[in-house]
């Protein structure tokens, strides 16, 4: 799995040469570069996907130039540390040890609208390729904008939803969640983002709805 990984990495450097935002970057003078995944290198495991890798402000980020061994858990998750007693709860106990993490997009920006189309494009063939070699056993994708976009990509078959209402303040908040299987074969789950404003217990009937 390593060897075809670094060939992935190979064909995503020639890919952010032709980014728009590698352009936009040298323009600027910011070097925020490219990752491809974090994995334990190990297959049929969960995997967590967004929709591109981010850049503080200020900082500058090397390409991820080789792949090695790294535990999930062992990284600085921010927010979604918080995923984690949800998936001990209806995945069960050290589901996540081994998951892997990756974005659609694998270049990195300081916010989701400096990535174009072009961008998108790019990676999607890289994207394909790299499910085919991880196969994990299920995708957690926690963007709405990549849900609505692998959606409306037609990516994405067997669709079912269930829309959960919750109280926020003295408003009614309706949030849909989704699942189904990309390509008709990885089954994936579009789940409220953890920074997301909602109640404990709408949360936990998003999760039930994928996983019970």
């Amino acid at each position: 799995m390593r060897n075809k990984l670094e060939s992935l990495l190979n064909e995503l450097h020639a890919a952010h040469q032709k980014s728009d935002i590698a352009v936009a970057c040298e323009k600027n003078g910011r070097s925020w570069g490219y990752s491809l995944i974090t994995t334990s290198l190990k297959p049929d495991k969960p995997m967590l996907i967004g929709f591109n890798w981010g850049a503080a402000t200020g900082e500058n980020y090397d390409n991820q130039t080789s792949i090695e061994s790294e535990a999930l858990l062992d990284q600085d998750l921010g927010s979604f540390k918080r995923i984690v007693p949800y998936t001990e709860k209806f995945l069960g106990y050290g589901t996540m040890v081994d998951a892997s993490q990756t974005n659609y997009c694998f270049f990195r920006s300081h916010s989701e609208r400096e990535i174009s189309q072009t961008d998108i494009n790019l990676c999607k063939p890289i994207f394909r390729d790299l499910l085919s070699v991880v196969k994990p056993s299920m995708i957690l994708c926690f963007s709405s904008k990549l849900r609505d976009h692998l959606i409306e990509d037609r990516q994405v078959f067997d669709l079912k939803t269930k829309v959960i209402t919750f109280k926020r303040g003295a408003t009614d908040i309706k949030y849909v969640v989704k699942k189904g299987a990309l390509d008709g074969d990885i089954k994936v789950y579009f789940l409220p983002h953890p920074n997301y404003p909602m109640r404990k217990t709408a949360r936990e009937q998003a999760w039930a709805f994928c996983f019970d």
